[in-house]
C-alpha cells in the first residue's frame, strides 16, 4: 500500500519519520509526499502499477490540489469530528465530488466517517447534527452516505502517531483489541459499500 501525504500539515509524513527513527517501519507500506497537483500526478503515474492500493491524505480545504486528488480517486472518505467546521468541510467535499462526477461523467464514491468520538461527545449538538446533515445532503440529491461504524478517541491511536508503526504491530492488550475490532468493522463496511457501488455502476 502506498500512502501519499498531500496535506500541508504533513502529519502522515511526520508519523513515517518517527516510525523510521524508532525502527517501527511497517511491512508492505510506503509513504511519499505531494504538495502540488503535478507532483501528485507524477507519484500516481510512478507507483500505480507497484501497489494494490493508494491512499491519499488530502488537505481539508478547497484547493486545486484537493480537486486533483478527487479527480484521481475512486473513493473519497470525509472524516467528520463532532464539530461544526468539520461538518461543513465534509459538506464541501460532498459538493465537490458530485460536481466533478457531473462534469466529467465519473462515478467517484463519497462516504463520511465519524472520528474522534467519545461517549460524552455523543451528547454534543454537533455530534447529533451529523446524521441529519448527511441525510439532508442525500435529500438534496447529493450522492453520499454516512458509515455506521465510528472511530473512537483512543489512547492507542495517539500512541501510534508517535512512531509506533501500525495497530497490527501493537501488543494485544484490551485497548488494542477494541481498536482492531473497530477498524476491522470500518474496513468491512467500506468494502461492502464499495461492492454495492461497483455493482450499481456495472448494472
Amino acid at each position: 500500500m502506498l500512502l501519499i501525504d498531500a496535506d500541508s500539515r504533513q502529519n502522515l509524513s511526520g508519523w513515517w519519520r518517527l516510525c523510521q527513527n524508532k525502527q517501527n517501519v511497517p511491512d508492505n507500506i510506503e509513504v511519499t509526499t505531494a504538495s502540488t497537483s503535478r507532483t501528485l500526478e507524477t507519484a500516481i503515474e510512478r507507483f500505480a502499477t507497484s501497489f494494490d492500493l493508494i491512499v491519499i491524505d488530502a488537505p481539508g480545504v478547497d484547493s486545486s490540489l484537493q480537486t486533483s486528488i478527487i479527480r484521481a480517486s475512486e473513493l473519497v472518505i470525509s472524516p467528520i469530528q463532532p464539530a461544526i467546521k468539520e461538518i461543513e468541510a465534509a459538506g464541501q467535499a460532498v459538493a465537490m465530488v458530485n460536481e466533478i462526477n457531473d462534469e466529467a461523467g465519473t462515478k467517484i464514491q463519497h462516504l463520511n466517517v465519524r472520528t474522534r468520538v467519545t461517549i460524552p461527545g455523543r451528547n454534543l449538538e454537533a455530534y447529533r447534527y451529523i446524521r441529519p446533515f448527511v441525510a439532508g445532503l442525500q435529500q438534496a440529491a447529493y450522492r453520499t452516505a454516512l458509515l455506521d461504524t465510528e472511530l473512537f478517541e483512543r489512547n492507542i491511536y495517539r500512541a501510534i502517531q508517535n512512531g509506533l508503526g501500525t495497530l497490527q504491530m501493537q501488543d494485544l492488550t484490551d485497548s488494542v483489541r477494541k481498536a482492531r475490532a473497530e477498524v476491522q468493522a470500518l474496513v468491512n463496511e467500506i468494502e461492502s459499500k464499495r461492492s454495492i457501488h461497483l455493482k450499481g455502476i456495472a448494472a
